[in-house]
C-alpha cells in the first residue's frame, strides 16, 4: 500500500506520509495491488500484492470504510483470476472514488471458465456407431470430470448453461440441419387455434408432423431438443422432445406449450444430438458420463489452442450495489454461464476500456442509477443481450443520464435469438453514440422510453434470422417521445420472412421520433423499407441517404384503428397514468402533444431524402403523410460509382440535403477495434 497526501500552504509544498490530513483541500489517494503470483497474507503493496480478487475487494472496502475521504486505486497485474462466486462491491457512504484498473500495459482477466487441455480421439465403439460414418475419426473428446467440472448446468434454459469456446468463439451444440432450418408438416395438436392474418392452420399443443425420415435417428437421443419459430417468425424458443413416433412421423414436445401455439409449416431445427455431430465447431456433452465430444475446426491444434467451457454459475461475476464514483478500467471478464456485471443504483459508475466476452446471458445490467457510462469497451460472444439498462423517470422526465459510447458489441443473441439486443433501454435519458453494433439474429437496439439520443453509430449485419424486426426496434407505446436517431450508418439489414427487416422500425403507434442524417445501405426486405412506420404519426424522416435499399420508407397505415386503440383501457393507462401527456411538462418537452393526439392519424413528415438505386421510394403510402423534396436517382450499373460518391457534400447540396458527417460515424477511440470482425470497408 502506498498513500500520498499533498498540502499547498502559502505556496510551499509539504509532503506528508502515513498521517490523515485535516485541511479540507487535501488531495488523498491510496494504491493497492493484486496479482496471481501474490498472497492473501501480504499487505497488498506493489512489491507484495494480494492474490485473489475476492480478498482484495474485501480489504479495499474495509480500508474505504475506515478512510472515507481517500481515493483508492486497486491495480490488477497481468494474468488470470479465477472467480468461483459473485464478487460484491457495495456503497458504504464514502464518496471518494474507487478505481479497479489494469496495471498499465497489462491485461488481467477475471474468468469463470476452465480450460480443456487433454484431448484425445474418440475410440469408444458405442459412440462411433452413433456417428455418421464420414466423421468417425474426426471427433475429439475431453473428460469434464477430470478437468474438475462437476456441474454440467442446464441444457436449454436461459441461465446456467455450459458453453464451449474455441479461441474465444462460441461453438454449436450438435444440430440438424447445419446452419439452417427444416420445415414442419401439419400441426397435430388437439385444440385448433383461431385464424390469424397468416391464414394457416395452427394448434395449441406441441404435436406436429415431421417430413424428413432422418429424424427417425433421434429416437435414441436421451435429451433431444428443438429450437423453433413455432407460430410467429419473431418469437422462437427451445423445447425438449417428449416422444418421436417413427411410424406416424410425429414429434410431441414436452410441456409447457409455447404461448402462441404451433402452426403448419413452422421453421425449426434439432440440437443436442450426438448422431448429428457432423460439422466443424459442433459438440455434444454426455451428461451421464461427463464426456464432451467435439468436432474441432480444421485449424485446431490440441497442443496450443485455447479451448474453454463456462463454469461459473452465479447470476453475476461482479455485483455493484449503490456505489458512487466507481471506475472499472481495462479489465476483462470472461466465461460465465449467466451474466457478467450488475450495477444497481449509485452514481457515476464507469466502465472504461473493459472487455466482456463469452457469457451465457448478458454482459451488463444497469438499474436505477444515475450518470453511468460505458466507454471504449468490447462486448462479444454473448448468449443474450449486451447492455440491459433501466433508469430515469418517464413521468417526471428525470433522466438516468446513462451514456454508451465508443463501444463495440458484436456476436450477441447467440442463444436466445429474438429480443436480445446489444442495448435494451427502459426509462428516460440515454445517449448512445460512436458505437459499433454487429452480428445478430435480431435487433441491435430496443428502446422503451423517452429522451434517447442515438448518433454516430454503425449498425451492421443484423436481423439475420428473425422477422418483423429492425436494427433499432420500438413498439406499442405512443408516449415514448424524444427519440432522435441521427448520423448513423445502417448496413446489410435484409432478413425476415413474412414482413421483413428494417434499419429503423417504429412499430405499433410509435410517434414523434426524428430520423435525420442517416445512411441506410442495403436495408429493408419483403414488405419493409429501410425505415418502417407501423401506425405511428408525427415521425420525421429527413435528410437521409438511402443506398441500394429495398425501399426507403414503408408505412402501415392504421386509419380509424389509431383512434380506437387510443381509447382502449391499456392505452389510456399509458397516456394518463404511467405518464401524463396532457401535463405542461410533456407538452413543453414534446410540442406535437399540444395538438389532439387523436387527430391526423398516419401523418408523418418525410423530406429532403436522397434515394439511390433502391427498388422503391415508398411502400403503402396512403396520402396521409407530408412528403417533400425526396429525390430518386438510378445509376447506370456499368458506371456504379459507389456510396462515397453520393456522400459528397456538394452533391448532397444539389439535391437539397445538408452534409452528412459520414467520416465521424463509428467508434473514434476503441483499443479493441483491430481485433473485431469489422466490415466497415
Amino acid at each position: 500500500m502506498k498513500i500520498s497526501r499533498v498540502w499547498y500552504v502559502v505556496g510551499i509544498v509539504v509532503s506528508l506520509y502515513w498521517t490523515i490530513p485535516t485541511l479540507a483541500f487535501a488531495q488523498q489517494s491510496a494504491d493497492f495491488f493484486v496479482s496471481p503470483q501474490g498472497s492473501d497474507k501480504a499487505p497488498g503493496t506493489e512489491q507484495r500484492p494480494w492474490k485473489t480478487v475476492a480478498h482484495a475487494i474485501k480489504k479495499v472496502q474495509a480500508f474505504r470504510a475506515e478512510n472515507p475521504g481517500i481515493k483508492v486505486q486497486l491495480y490488477f497485474r497481468d494474468g488470470v483470476y479465477p472467480v468461483e462466486e459473485t464478487l460484491s462491491l457495495s456503497g458504504n457512504g464514502s464518496e471518494a472514488p474507487l478505481e479497479l484498473a489494469a496495471y498499465p500495459g497489462e491485461t488481467p482477466v477475471l474468468t469463470g471458465d476452465v480450460q480443456l487441455k487433454r484431448w484425445k480421439r474418440v475410440t469408444d465403439r458405442s459412440v462411433l456407431d452413433r456417428l455418421s460414418p464420414e466423421v468417425r475419426g474426426k471427433i475429439w473428446q475431453a473428460d469434464l470430470k477430470k478437468a474438475g467440472i462437476e456441474s454440467f448446468g442446464t441444457l436449454i434454459e436461459r441461465e446456467d448453461r455450459l458453453d464451449l469456446y474455441w479461441q474465444g468463439q462460441r461453438q454449436q451444440l450438435a444440430r440438424w440441419p447445419n446452419g439452417e432450418f427444416t420445415i414442419a408438416g401439419k400441426a397435430l395438436g388437439a385444440t385448433t387455434l383461431p385464424p390469424t392474418w397468416l391464414n394457416c392452420h395452427g394448434t395449441k399443443e406441441g404435436v406436429f408432423e415431421y417430413k424428413d425420415a432422418r429424424i427417425n435417428r433421434w429416437i435414441e437421443e436421451p435429451e433431444a431438443c428443438l429450437n423453433g419459430y413455432w407460430y410467429w417468425d419473431w418469437s422462437e424458443s427451445f423445447q425438449k422432445i417428449a416422444e418421436i413416433d417413427t411410424v406416424k412421423h410425429q414429434i410431441s414436445l414436452e410441456k409447457p406449450d409455447h404461448s402462441y401455439g404451433y402452426r403448419d409449416g413452422f421453421r425449426y431445427y434439432g440440437l443436442n444430438l450426438l448422431c448429428e455431430l457432423d460439422a466443424p465447431g459442433e459438440y455434444y456433452v454426455d451428461r451421464d458420463r461427463g464426456i464432451l465430444y467435439w468436432y474441432a475446426p480444421e485449424a485446431f491444434d490440441r497442443k496450443s489452442d485455447f479451448v474453454t467451457v463456462s463454469v461459473l454459475s452465479a447470476p453475476y461475476m461482479l455485483s455493484v450495489s449503490n456505489f458512487d464514483n466507481l471506475t472499472l478500467n481495462g479489465l476483462s471478464f470472461r466465461g460465465g454461464r449467466c451474466s457478467a456485471i450488475d450495477v444497481a443504483g449509485g452514481e457515476n459508475v464507469r466502465l472504461k476500456d473493459c472487455r466482456i466476452a463469452q457469457f451465457g446471458c448478458d454482459a451488463l445490467h444497469l438499474t436505477d442509477g444515475k450518470n453511468h457510462t460505458v466507454d471504449g469497451c468490447l462486448l462479444q460472444e454473448l448468449g443474450c443481450s449486451g447492455i440491459v439498462a433501466r433508469g430515469g423517470d418517464r413521468k417526471s422526465l428525470d433522466p438516468a443520464g446513462y451514456v454508451v459510447e465508443n463501444t463495440i458489441v458484436e456476436n450477441f443473441s447467440l442463444f436466445k435469438h429474438t429480443y436480445e439486443p446489444a442495448v435494451l433501454f427502459d426509462g428516460a435519458g440515454l445517449s448512445i453514440r460512436h458505437n459499433l453494433f454487429q452480428g445478430s439474429t435480431s435487433s441491435a437496439l430496443r428502446i422503451n422510453g423517452n429522451d434517447v439520443l442515438i448518433e454516430y453509430n454503425q449498425f451492421f449485419d443484423l436481423v439475420k434470422e428473425s422477422d418483423d424486426q429492425g436494427g433499432m426496434d420500438m413498439w406499442s407505446n405512443p408516449t415514448y417521445r424524444g427519440i432522435v436517431v441521427r448520423y448513423n450508418h445502417w448496413r446489410h439489414i435484409v432478413g425476415g420472412t413474412h414482413n421483413g427487416a428494417a434499419g429503423v422500425r417504429l412499430d405499433d403507434m410509435i410517434s414523434g421520433a426524428k430520423v435525420y442524417g442517416n445512411v441506410f445501405e442495403q436495408c429493408g426486405s419483403v414488405i419493409f423499407g429501410a425505415v418502417q412506420i407501423h401506425g405511428g404519426k408525427d415521425n420525421h424522416v429527413e435528410n437521409n441517404l438511402f443506398y441500394k435499399c429495398f425501399a426507403a420508407v414503408s408505412f402501415t397505415p392504421w386509419g380509424d384503428r389509431w383512434k380506437s386503440s387510443l381509447e382502449s383501457p391499456q392505452k389510456q393507462k399509458e397516456l394518463y397514468e404511467d405518464v401524463d401527456i396532457s401535463s405542461e411538462l410533456y407538452k413543453t418537452r414534446y410540442p406535437e402533444l399540444n395538438e389532439d393526439i387523436k387527430a391526423h392519424a398516419d401523418r408523418n413528415f418525410v423530406s429532403d431524402n436522397l434515394v439511390v438505386d433502391c427498388n422503391g421510394l415508398f411502400l403503402r403510402e396512403n396520402g396521409s403523410n407530408v412528403l417533400q423534396n425526396n429525390s430518386v436517382v438510378t445509376s447506370n450499373t456499368a458506371d456504379d460509382v459507389g456510396l462515397d460518391y453520393y456522400l459528397d457534400s456538394a452533391l448532397l447540396q444539389r439535391f437539397g440535403l445538408l452534409p452528412i458527417p459520414f467520416e465521424s460515424i463509428g467508434p473514434w477511440e476503441n483499443r479493441y477495434m483491430e481485433t473485431v470482425t469489422n466490415d466497415r470497408e
